[in-house]
């Protein structure tokens, strides 16, 4: 009767310490290739283009009226460079149109646009402006003028 119960403690002894053996000793800290690794900032910039792009052009600029936090060094600088690729999804409002989906060419100078874009957090470190891919674009036509009114006066 003795023998069944001390080799039953022996192989639970055994299951405990090959368990603990085969542990990460890390215990979740992240390892030197993990600090290396790009945190992603989100870069939402609004403003009005200052090119005309065509429909094979791969970019266009315009001038940066609002941002948000990680946009700030643009919006200071007053202008920013937008590159854009195939997964750009690019949108155009305009009267009369009813369906959004546009490609580059379909933008005009003028437009009122807002640009989402990522970028690595430590790229934008110290106002620095790296090159932006955008991932969304939403345009506008501007405005018409309001005609003036006729003085109705007898």
């Amino acid at each position: 009767m003795r023998l069944p119960k001390l080799v039953t403690v022996a192989l639970a002894t055994a299951a405990l310490a090959a368990s603990s053996a085969t542990a990460d000793p890390g215990h979740g800290k992240s390892s030197a290739a993990d600090a290396t690794k790009c945190k992603p900032a989100n870069v939402k910039l609004m403003g009005t283009l200052t090119s005309d792009p065509g429909s094979t052009d791969t970019s266009f600029t315009m001038t940066v009226t609002k941002s948000n936090n990680a946009g700030e060094a643009y919006k200071l600088a007053g202008t920013a460079t937008v590159n854009v690729d195939t997964k750009t999804r690019i949108h155009r409002h305009a009267a009369g149109v009813h369906e959004n989906k546009a490609t580059v060419g379909d933008l005009a100078l003028g437009d009122y646009a807002k640009v989402k874009a990522r970028v690595c957090k430590t790229d934008l470190a110290n106002g620095a402006m790296p090159e932006l891919t955008a991932r969304k674009v939403d345009a506008r036509a501007p405005k018409a003028p309001k005609a003036p009114k006729a003085d109705t006066k007898d």
